[in-house]
C-alpha cells in the first residue's frame, strides 16, 4: 500500500493565481523552472508527456510517488500495471499503476516514470486546475531550490547549484522500520525539537503545506487544544483540526519561533506516520535547498 499525503495544506484563503516571473537567476546559474502559485504557496508547473501535451502539475515534496488524473491517462492510453490503495487520514481511494516513457518540466527530463492513476477531482475543488502532481520519485533525479523570496524554483543535475549553495547541511532521515514492510519513504524528513514535546520529533517539509500538522500527538506532547478549526486538505476532503499552541521548533542549529501547529481532531488517525511525526510547510523558510544523493538539505529561515 503506498501511503501518499491525505492532506498536506489547510485552505484559508480566496485562491490567489499569481505568475511568477523571476529575474533573480538559481545558484550556479541554473536556470530556473517556471511556474505560477495557487492558494498562495502552491507551486503548479507545466509538464509534458510522452513528447506531447502540455499539462498543470502540482510540484509537491509531500508525495511520494507522481499522479495523473486518470482522463489524461485514457486521453493518452496508458497501460495500466496493478491496482493499489491510497490512505489518506481515515480514508483509502483507489489507484492503478502506470508508466510514462518521458516526463519533462522546463529543460529538465526523467525517462521511465512508474506513476499512480488517481482521481484528483478533490484537489480541483480547492481551487488547483491541475491533471497530475509531480512527486519525489521525479525531484530526486536532481538537486532542488525552492526560493520563496524570489520565487524561484530551481532543478540541477549537473552539481553546479550545489558549489554556490551555502549554509550549514542538516541530514536527511531515512526510516529505517516501515511496519508494513514497504520500502522507506523518500520523503524530505528532518529531526526537531518542539518546544513542548517530550522527544524529538520527525517533520516532512513540504512544499504543498501551508502550516504545521502533527500526527498522534498524545504518544509526545501533553497540551490541550485551544481550539478547533474545519479545514480542507490537499485530497479535497474536508477535516477538523486542534490548534495547538505554538511551538518554537529547532532544527539543528536554526529555530523558528511561534510556529502555529495543528493536529487532527478528536478520534481521527492518520496511517501514514512511516517515519514521521508531522508536517512542517516549506514556506517558513527564505529558501530550501535539497540534496538527494548525500540526503541533506540546506534551510535558511525567514
Amino acid at each position: 500500500m503506498f501511503n501518499l499525503k491525505g492532506f498536506g495544506c489547510i485552505v484559508f484563503a480566496i485562491t490567489a493565481v499569481a505568475t511568477v516571473t523571476a529575474e533573480t537567476y538559481c545558484p550556479g546559474k541554473v536556470a530556473s523552472v517556471p511556474y505560477h502559485l495557487v492558494n498562495r504557496h502552491q507551486m503548479v508547473v507545466e509538464v509534458s508527456i510522452n513528447h506531447g501535451g502540455r499539462y498543470s502539475f502540482l510540484l509537491d515534496t509531500g508525495t511520494q510517488m507522481t499522479l495523473i488524473d486518470p482522463a489524461i491517462a485514457s486521453s493518452l492510453q496508458l497501460p495500466e500495471y496493478g491496482n493499489t490503495k491510497v490512505a489518506s487520514a481515515g480514508m483509502s481511494s483507489s489507484a492503478s499503476f502506470s508508466k510514462l516513457a518521458l516526463v519533462e518540466t522546463g529543460l529538465h527530463k526523467v525517462t521511465d516514470l512508474k506513476v499512480l492513476v488517481y482521481d484528483l477531482s478533490n484537489l480541483r475543488a480547492t481551487g488547483l486546475t491541475i491533471q497530475g502532481v509531480l512527486g519525489e520519485d521525479f525531484l530526486e533525479h536532481f538537486d532542488v531550490l525552492i526560493d520563496n523570496v524570489h520565487k524561484l524554483l530551481c532543478l540541477d543535475s549537473s552539481g553546479a547549484m550545489r558549489a554556490d549553495v551555502r549554509g550549514p547541511h542538516t541530514a536527511l532521515i531515512i526510516p529505517s522500520e516501515i511496519t508494513d514492510g514497504s520500502p522507506p519513504p523518500n520523503l524530505i524528513i528532518v529531526e526537531a525539537r518542539l518546544s513542548d514535546a517530550t522527544r524529538p520529533v520527525r517533520l516532512m517539509l513540504d512544499s504543498g503545506a501551508n502550516g504545521a500538522i502533527l500526527f498522534n500527538t498524545s504518544e509526545y506532547l501533553a497540551l490541550r487544544q485551544t481550539a478547533r478549526l474545519p479545514g480542507t486538505g490537499v485530497d479535497g476532503r474536508q477535516r477538523i483540526f486542534s490548534v495547538l499552541p505554538p511551538q518554537d521548533v529547532k532544527i539543528g542549529s536554526l529555530r523558528l519561533p511561534a510556529v502555529p501547529v495543528v493536529s487532527l481532531a478528536g478520534t481521527q488517525k492518520d496511517p501514514r506516520g512511516k517515519g514521521f511525526d508531522g508536517v512542517l510547510t516549506i514556506s517558513l523558510f527564505r529558501r530550501v535547498f535539497i540534496e538527494y544523493r548525500d540526503h541533506f538539505a540546506v534551510l535558511d529561515p525567514l
